[in-house]
């Protein structure tokens, strides 16, 4: 399957999502004064990594799963569509809160971005659990060793 040349992307991309969210978590343990520099840092690169990790399982994982035809996979496909709606409208409030407390603008309460922050990194932590799941469920085996 010629998306499968795809997946050794996607697998930095959630590597990388999956150190956001521990960066994500690391703010939200310092509110109300974490390292403005890991604070900039990670909000800048969350977007557009979560825009691009978006259009990858597009391209590489969605064909997959709707090529076998099996209708509880065609849902499952249209939810994760929408999970990506949330997801990124999500990332943009987190990006925003983030920036107005660097910047001594806060938006929400330390308790409120805290919430914020955990929620959002707890969301992406399963999403990006679950996709990894899925690809494992069908990339041969020679491709599995890519997702571990």
């Amino acid at each position: 399957m010629a998306q499968h040349g795809r997946t050794g992307q996607l697998e930095r991309n959630y590597r990388r999502l999956l150190e956001l969210c521990d960066a994500l978590e690391a703010i939200a343990d310092d509110l109300p004064h974490p390292d403005a520099h890991l604070c900039v840092t990670t909000v800048d690169a969350l977007e557009p990594l979560i825009e691009d990790t978006h259009m990858l399982e597009e391209e590489a994982l969605f064909p997959i799963l709707l090529a076998s035809g099996r209708p509880e996979l065609h849902q499952t496909v249209a939810r994760l569509r929408q999970e990506h709606l949330s997801d990124s409208d999500t990332a943009g409030e987190v990006s925003e809160a983030v920036h107005a407390l660097v910047t001594g603008h806060a938006i929400v309460s330390p308790d409120a971005l805290g919430y914020l922050l955990r929620s959002f990194f707890g969301s992406m932590r399963r999403h990006v659990h679950g996709e990894i799941e899925l690809i494992r469920l069908f990339l041969p085996d020679h491709d599995r060793k890519m997702m571990n």
